[in-house]
């Protein structure tokens, strides 16, 4: 290199500091260009992406506000159907209202299930839901305008197992005076009555039918309440279990240990507002007793005839025994 002159030696420099920068822009500047280029196909690709996910939040919003309005749709119609049927609490239901209606005087109750058809869907096929129904079909007896009534024991003439004549007398001194067919009560209590149970809940709650049959001097009155429920498999709303016919609203803890179940010969217990009073001869002296031997109900049927109740059980005056109480 010492051989050539000096113009040669900076052409060869000026071709050397060449070859540095194009070997530095090869290696860097164009890389630089190129993850320039990559970060900015990545960058119009997520833009991309940012305005498909933004229009999908779009449709969504949309979606839910429409499945919101679904559900809304759905809630009202399951509200229309009672979420539990529970008959007891259903019967009591409709007894107290008859009761606080002015009308107490029950002939009959009774509770029957209604079978409906299984829903068909629109594509033919029958649907998982279920419809309930109940019906509680209930009698009352109106008053004949001249006769006590006695609801509960109440005008009740029997102390101690005794009736009271004097007391009697005054019962019918100040309460048996016609005053017209008009004075008889329960007809208007008993049309109160259902149009009150029908409009707690006109949605589940209807009357299929009711009656008038006359009757001598009184009238009784019957109706067929149905209380619709339905069994959904996938429920959307929450049930209102706080409606009086679904949870139980009567007496709690009520004593029934003056209660017996059977009438026996004669009602021995103190505590009963049947004490004392004793079966009907003829009852008493029935023969049909399955339990026993045959000579035995003979025997007990002739001191029955010859000498009554009384007399057969050996008492001989009004005092009762109480009985025993049972042993814990």
């Amino acid at each position: 290199m010492s051989n050539l002159g000096p113009r040669e030696k900076y052409g060869i420099i000026l071709l050397g500091i060449v070859l540095i920068v194009f070997g530095m822009y090869m290696l860097g500047i164009r890389n630089l260009e190129n993850s320039y280029a990559e970060l900015t196909a990545e960058r119009d690709n997520l833009i991309a992406q940012k305005e498909y996910y933004d229009a999908l939040k779009e449709q969504n919003e949309e979606m839910m506000a429409q499945i919101e309005e679904l559900n809304s749709k759905i809630s009202d119609v399951e509200a229309s159907f009672i979420p539990d049927i529970r008959t007891e609490s259903i019967e009591q239901y409709v007894l107290s209202v008859f009761e606080e209606n002015g009308c107490p005087y029950l002939v009959n109750i009774s509770s029957s299930d209604i079978v409906l058809p299984q829903v068909v869907l629109p594509d033919g096929t029958l649907s998982d839901n279920t419809v309930v129904v109940k019906r509680i079909t209930v009698e009352y007896s109106t008053t004949d305008g001249m006769n006590i009534p006695q609801y509960n024991r109440t005008n009740s003439v029997v102390v101690d197992g005794v009736p009271d004549g004097d007391l009697a007398a005054q019962y019918i001194e100040e309460n048996m005076v016609w005053e017209g067919m008009y004075s008889r009560v329960g007809y208007d209590e008993f049309i109160n009555s259902l149009v009150e149970l029908e409009q707690v809940n006109p949605d589940c709650i209807k009357i299929n039918s009711f009656g008038v049959t006359g009757q001598h001097g009184y009238v009784l009155l019957d109706a067929e309440i149905d209380f619709y429920a339905a069994d959904f498999t996938d429920r959307v709303s929450e049930p209102n279990t706080n409606a009086p016919y679904i949870e139980w609203n009567g007496e709690l803890n009520v004593a029934t240990d003056a209660g017996f179940i059977g009438y026996p010969f004669i009602v021995d217990n103190t505590n009963s507002g049947w004490y004392n009073i004793t079966l009907k001869p003829d009852d008493a002296a029935s023969t049909d007793r399955p339990f026993a031997t045959y000579w035995s109900t003979a025997i007990w049927q002739s001191m029955v005839n010859e000498g009554g109740v009384r007399a057969a059980l050996g008492i001989e005056d009004e005092a009762v025994a109480p009985a025993e109480e049972p042993a814990e």
